[in-house]
């Protein structure tokens, strides 16, 4: 009744091969009656700075009255001895006082603190000198723990994203070295398995960290192993579009290349273990034996501030210009060969640039084509070249006639296109004749125009056949002497009626062209002999500027003299600085187109006689053929820059009258 008796129990161990024995002690029957304890009713094995942590005491009473007694809580850091800051909740408020517990009843009190970066002694008793109640047995009226200090781990990682790529895979470890969380010895043994979890969270959790996904960090279920380690894989993607720059989308982001878009991002820890710790206190006559505390413990929390630098670069938004040159060579009356240089139209394209994406290595791939922001402009130097011959000069249209003249030969047949008079005293003119003879007009004179344009279809180009047009109808032939027509009246080449001056006319020069080439008595004088007339005076040769999308690909300088990031375009920089290089997006081309066209012009073709009239005074006349100039400005092609192209003299000859055919 009074005093403490010793016990021994023996037990078979090892499937019953072994016999063993323990001893516990008879607590005295009167202290089972009357008496006060303490116990954890939860309490943390360790904690992490900053975290909350929360003791929780139950006091159970065997005396059946209520007793009011005292109690004390003492919270301190175990380096220096020092409080630290708690809330008391539960039936007592304070860190010490008094307290009522209820006959064979229980209270609970509970400690709330912040874990400092130190170890934590926490203490508490009650009813400390056993007097009030008077207790036999002191040894459950006090609880001590110690709640280890567990060290976080803080880690930082800065990532590039180069400018041309989509997104960057990442797989890493947590941290550099594992969580680890330990639950330490149980007093007694544990119940059950050490169950528990370690949790990451990403902050923030949307927008940032995608496709992410964990390994190697399946839910604590441990068979009594008390310490538990977690380093998990993390993985995750980081996508250029999360930074306001989605080239994918046609989005882009209009920023100084060398100045990145940070974004940064958490990925932070927390998890614990707990296992029931199950124990007897030593004294057979317990009542409260077998005793049950649940134990937890933290795992080491983890910080991982990581930092994204996404580059971005989208072009420029013009190439630099390419000089072309706008003039005319030769462009003067005494030329008979002329060249233009001028720069062609502009025609709008657009690019592609080639982006890729990171695994968790750095190696890239997905290489993939994205639009580029900005169109681009084709040019190139076009061209023509104008050569004019005289094929046929009036100088040897009418040689024949008149080397017969001058050697007094009277051979008709001689004599196909003028009649020069075979007097000995006009042999000192150079092209003398009588009035009311014939005098065809006649001479053959031709050009080629080739061009070199650019266009994005292959077809015939305009600028070409209005270039031929516009030499063709510069062209003149012009004349002062005076004819006579079927109806035997006086008219100048055109066939137009001259003034009378008395018993004569006076001169009215009539002027032929390639429109308006009807002369006298409605003979066609001009013949102009083009493609229409003849197909094969045309060609036209076509070379494609050829490009290829593909990054290496053949692709001709033409392009690349108007694309970035080409030594051609004066913007190698941009590949060097930004890895950023155009290509020609598929689908579209451009040509080189180079045309040629022949052209003769005739004056009377068909030699048909034409007769100058009898009555045409005596006198020097002349006839002139040439070009005119050609107004290049009022053309709606590109070539107008050049202004005027100036025109030629291809022939010209002065006829001396002397007498007519009355009196020769």
């Amino acid at each position: 009744m009074h005093s403490w008796g010793l016990g021994i129990g023996f037990y078979f161990h090892n499937n019953g091969q072994n016999l063993r024995y323990k001893t516990f002690l008879l607590m005295p029957f009167e202290m089972l009656k009357k008496d006060i304890s303490v116990q954890a009713e939860s309490i943390p094995v360790g904690a992490g700075a900053e975290r909350k942590v929360l003791v929780g005491i139950n006091i159970k009473s065997t005396f059946t009255e209520d007793e009011t007694t005292d109690y004390e809580w003492e919270i301190i850091k175990k380096s220096d001895g020092s409080k630290i800051p708690v809330e008391y909740l539960g039936h007592a408020t304070k860190e010490k006082g008094k307290i009522t517990i209820p006959g064979e009843n229980e209270r609970l009190m509970y400690a709330s603190f912040s874990m400092p970066e130190d170890d934590v002694l926490v203490r508490f008793v009650i009813n400390e000198d056993g007097t009030s109640p008077e207790e036999k047995y002191l040894g459950n009226n006090v609880f001590e723990a110690e709640i280890k200090y567990v060290e976080s781990i803080f880690e930082y990682g800065e990532y590039d994203i180069p400018y041309n790529v989509l997104s960057r895979d990442f797989s890493f470890n947590l941290s550099k070295r594992p969580s680890v969380a330990d639950l330490g010895f149980a007093r007694g043994e544990w119940s059950g398995n050490i169950t528990g979890e370690f949790k990451i969270i990403r902050d923030p959790r949307d927008g940032l960290f995608r496709k992410y996904s964990e390994q190697n960090n399946p839910p604590v279920n441990e068979v009594r192993r008390s310490r538990v380690e977690r380093n998990p894989i993390v993985n995750f993607t980081i996508e250029r579009r999360d930074f306001r720059d989605d080239p994918e989308g046609r989005k882009w982001l209009d920023i100084n290349p060398s100045t990145p878009v940070v974004k940064n991002g958490r990925l932070f820890s927390e998890g614990y273990i707990q296992g029931w710790d199950v124990y007897e206190c030593g004294f057979e006559d317990c009542e409260l034996c077998p005793h049950k505390v649940l134990r937890t413990a933290p795992f080491n929390e983890v910080t991982k501030d990581l930092t994204f630098n996404v580059y971005v670069y989208n072009g420029m938004k013009n190439i630099p210009s390419k000089s072309f040159r706008n003039e005319i060579e030769n462009n003067r009356v005494d030329s008979l060969n002329k060249k233009m240089y001028w720069e062609s139209e502009p025609y709008n394209f657009n690019v592609i640039r080639w982006m890729c994406r990171l695994d968790s290595n750095g190696k890239e791939y997905g290489w993939t084509s994205v639009d580029g922001r900005y169109q681009r402009t084709f040019k190139q130097q076009n061209s023509g070249d104008i050569q004019i011959t005289i094929k046929s000069p009036m100088e040897v249209e009418y040689m024949q006639a008149r080397d017969a003249a001058r050697q007094g030969i009277n051979r008709k047949d001689l004599y196909d296109k003028a009649v020069f008079p075979t007097d000995i005293d006009l042999q000192r003119f150079d092209y003398p004749i009588k009035s009311g003879y014939y005098f065809n007009p006649a001479g053959k004179y031709s050009f080629k125009v080739e061009t070199v344009t650019y266009k994005p279809v292959p077809y015939d180009t305009q600028e070409h056949k209005d270039i031929v047009n516009a030499v063709i109808n510069s062209f003149n032939y012009e004349t002062d002497l005076m004819y006579i027509n079927d109806y035997r009246e006086a008219v100048n080449i055109k066939g137009e009626l001259l003034p009378e001056r008395g018993s004569t006319f006076s001169t009215r020069p009539g002027r032929l062209t390639a429109r308006d080439n009807i002369g006298i008595n409605g003979i066609e004088l001009v013949t102009v002999l083009d493609r229409n007339s003849d197909e094969s005076r045309y060609t036209k040769k076509v070379e494609e500027i050829y490009h290829e999308h593909i990054s290496g690909g053949n692709t001709h300088e033409y392009w690349k003299m108007v694309m970035e990031g080409y030594e051609e375009s004066n913007t190698l920089s941009s590949r060097d600085n930004y890895k950023y290089r155009e290509y020609v997006k598929p689908g579209q081309k451009m040509y080189k187109i180079t045309e040629t066209t022949e052209v003769d012009i005739i004056i009377n073709k068909d030699n048909i006689n034409t007769f100058t009239h009898a009555h045409m005074p005596d006198g020097e006349y002349y006839i002139r053929v040439w070009m005119d100039n050609v107004d290049l400005g009022s053309s709606s092609h590109a070539y107008s820059s050049l202004g005027t192209l100036s025109g030629v003299m291809l022939d010209e000859m002065y006829i001396t009258v002397k007498g007519s055919m009355y009196d020769d």
